[in-house]
């Protein structure tokens, strides 16, 4: 039986939210590299900053080389895997391109509207455009149905659609609902998957999160990987696939307009093992809408150092404090001087994975 960990929580606001955290890094700006990465973070196979144009987002690979687009406007890239740009190019009819999939042969992407593109990024051939009934933002290709999973733009629900875009399912994933889903990744090769995991701008900017297909599930905990470049982290495109090269299978994503980064499989799934010893067993948040404090209830299996944040949806670091918690803790939060809104507590034990759960503060 599967070890699920769930985590429900009463929200309110959420529809205001969806549509105000609707985040892409606007052209016009110089580019500025982000430094490597150091590479015992994360155990990253590789990692390197975006310089192949302003506006970078979406992220895929054919194995060998890592392509990228360019959400507002019409240029693709494509990289060698130690970030030399080995060509930027253009594709008539292929425009403002966010997340990217792969079946092996084509190359499908949306516009952030309702059709996505069938792309042949070798010949540089637009194949086809193909309309749905709601607007993709993530994509990904499940090779053993031959089906495509897709985002509803800044929605939390998924869809699996087929070639031709008519839907087969759709559903939203109970547990802790992170919204804003810029990539998506199919995942077969995890035990007991398959699974999607979604590349969230919620919370930090740059959260990945594992969701089970069978259960239609969060699994529990989240990737906290805003932490590998020190300007503002925005989630883009997520891909999973085997490069050459790698004994393990990749987990690559985009940092938008920074950094391209690349982290095992297996070890993404060590920081998202909801049985580890010092994983919280017990988040909760009350009262929630809160006025003049919030009672956040937190209990470790075991012991350990934890670090809590809160951020309002600006993503705006407003309280931040370490703790070492032995058992259960209750933390009561002063909330008096906050601003009206929506908050997210973010709970992370300095390994690279954190939880994140949400409360409104009222007037």
């Amino acid at each position: 039986m599967k070890h699920v960990l769930l985590f429900f929580i009463g929200l309110i606001g959420l529809t205001s939210y969806a549509q105000q955290n609707q985040i892409e890094i606007a052209p016009g700006q110089d580019i500025v590299a982000t430094p490597m990465v150091d590479r015992d973070t994360f155990n990253l196979q590789f990692s390197f900053p975006c310089i192949a144009f302003i506006g970078e987002y979406g992220i895929e690979t054919d194995g060998t080389d890592i392509f990228v687009t360019q959400w507002d406007s019409d240029t693709l890239a494509r990289y060698a895997q130690d970030g030399t740009v080995l060509e930027t190019f253009t594709i008539p009819g292929a425009i403002k391109t966010r997340d990217l999939a792969y079946d092996g042969q084509y190359f499908y992407g949306s516009p952030a509207s309702n059709y996505f593109l069938v792309l042949d990024l070798e010949n540089k051939v637009l194949i086809d455009t193909i309309f749905t009934n709601f607007y993709i933002r993530g994509m990904a290709y499940d090779p053993v149905e031959g089906v495509l999973w897709a985002t509803n733009s800044w929605w939390p629900d998924f869809y699996k659609i087929n070639i031709l875009g008519e839907v087969i399912d759709s559903w939203v994933p109970s547990g802790i609902t992170m919204e804003a889903i810029s990539g998506l990744a199919y995942d077969n090769n995890s035990p007991n998957g398959p699974f999607l995991w979604g590349f969230s701008q919620d919370s930090s900017g740059a959260m990945i999160v594992k969701y089970d297909i069978a259960t239609q599930s969060q699994t529990g905990n989240m990737i906290d990987v805003a932490g590998l470049t020190s300007n503002e982290a925005v989630a883009g495109g997520l891909f999973i696939r085997a490069l050459n090269g790698s004994s393990d299978v990749t987990m690559g994503g985009m940092i938008q307009n920074e950094l391209v980064f690349a982290l095992g499989l297996s070890y993404a799934n060590s920081l998202v093992d909801v049985g580890a010893p010092d994983m919280l067993t017990a988040f909760n948040i009350y009262p929630n809408p809160a006025n003049d404090f919030v009672i956040v209830h937190l209990q470790l299996s075991d012991q350990g150092k934890i670090q809590y944040q809160i951020t309002n949806q600006l993503g705006q670091v407003v309280l931040q404090k370490n703790l070492y918690i032995t058992g259960s803790q209750d933390l009561n939060i002063n909330t008096r001087q906050f601003e009206p809104g929506i908050y997210f507590v973010q709970i992370s034990n300095g390994k690279g994975y954190s939880f994140t759960q949400k409360f409104v503060k009222g007037n």
